[in-house]
């Protein structure tokens, strides 16, 4: 199972190298409530996190190139992570399934420059960097919100980066 999901991502990639994104902005959801335990919403520091992640974005774009998609899994707490650079920017936050890292490659590989914004979960977000071209072996711990990873291509050539932000919300 673990081959085939290996191969599929090297698939989605092969295809991928015609078109893609300038950078891809990777985020971890913010805090997220304890319960319901299947799908929570964020707490108050979540939402005041989502609010900064959205003017660290509209900060990044503003040196030329705009926002041009925002993907979230099927889960309230990504979604509402991508909330207020989805209102900023006036672009809808599109989902993909959590458990299809190939699907969500291929989705990102779709847009053709600017920026793409991916808010995911601490078991995916490694998994999406990797199968972009960044390293492997990236661990987020549970208490870990503030980590923003940018992956950028230039050619053939992909560079990576990882930052915090917001690392004080009130």
């Amino acid at each position: 199972m673990k081959f085939l999901r290996s191969i599929s991502l090297i698939i989605a990639l092969c295809f991928a190298v015609s078109a893609a994104p300038a950078v891809v902005l990777v985020v971890r959801h913010a805090e997220k409530e304890t319960a319901p335990a299947d799908d929570p919403a964020l707490t108050a520091v979540g939402k005041q996190r989502a609010v900064e992640l959205a003017r660290v974005v509209q900060a990044w774009s503003a040196g030329g190139a705009p926002v041009q998609a925002l993907f979230a899994t099927e889960f309230k707490r990504t979604q509402q992570t991508l909330q207020p650079l989805s209102a900023a920017t006036g672009l809808t936050v599109s989902t993909v399934r959590a458990k299809d890292t190939a699907a969500v490659v291929r989705a990102i590989m779709e847009v053709e420059g600017g920026i793409v914004v991916v808010a995911g979960h601490s078991n995916t977000v490694p998994e999406i960097i990797h199968a972009l071209g960044g390293p492997a072996g990236i661990v987020i711990e549970d208490s870990d919100f503030d980590w923003l990873y940018a992956l950028t291509r230039t050619g053939s050539a992909a560079g990576f980066v990882s930052l915090r932000y917001a690392t004080r919300v009130p």
